[in-house]
């Protein structure tokens, strides 16, 4: 697999943020009752995938990474499909927060080395 410059410790410390992102920007954005609760529901998800995930910020160590971005990318069809399914994606600010932020959600998993914490190798700085 190519160089990909984001690790497992990388990778969670973003995740974290996303969580935190999906909880309070909603809100800030002053984004529907409706959107903030979908866009909730993702962080919470995502925190808790994280949360239990093998990495070093983890609060119990039980899923290997590799299963973490299994679970990741099987997930895509219901980040796409359940803004459309209750009508988020139909509030033009709800929308514009699902697509940057799936367009990032994207790169950020292209971006990761799966196979790090596989091969116990870590990345020079």
């Amino acid at each position: 697999m190519a160089n990909r410059p984001i690790t497992p410790e990388l990778h969670s410390l973003i995740d974290y943020g996303f969580a935190a992102g999906n909880l309070l920007l909603p809100k800030v954005l002053g984004l529907s009752a409706k959107a903030k609760t979908l866009f909730a529901t993702f962080g919470v998800i995502q925190g808790t995938l994280n949360a239990l995930t093998i990495q070093p910020y983890a609060a119990q160590k039980i899923l290997p990474f590799a299963l973490h971005g299994l679970l990741e990318k099987s997930s895509l069809p219901l980040y796409i499909a359940a803004p459309l399914v209750t009508g988020v994606a139909k509030q033009r600010g709800a929308r514009t927060y699902w697509i940057a932020l799936g367009v990032v959600l994207i790169a950020v998993y292209n971006l990761t080395d799966w196979d790090a914490s596989k091969t116990g190798k870590k990345k020079r700085r």
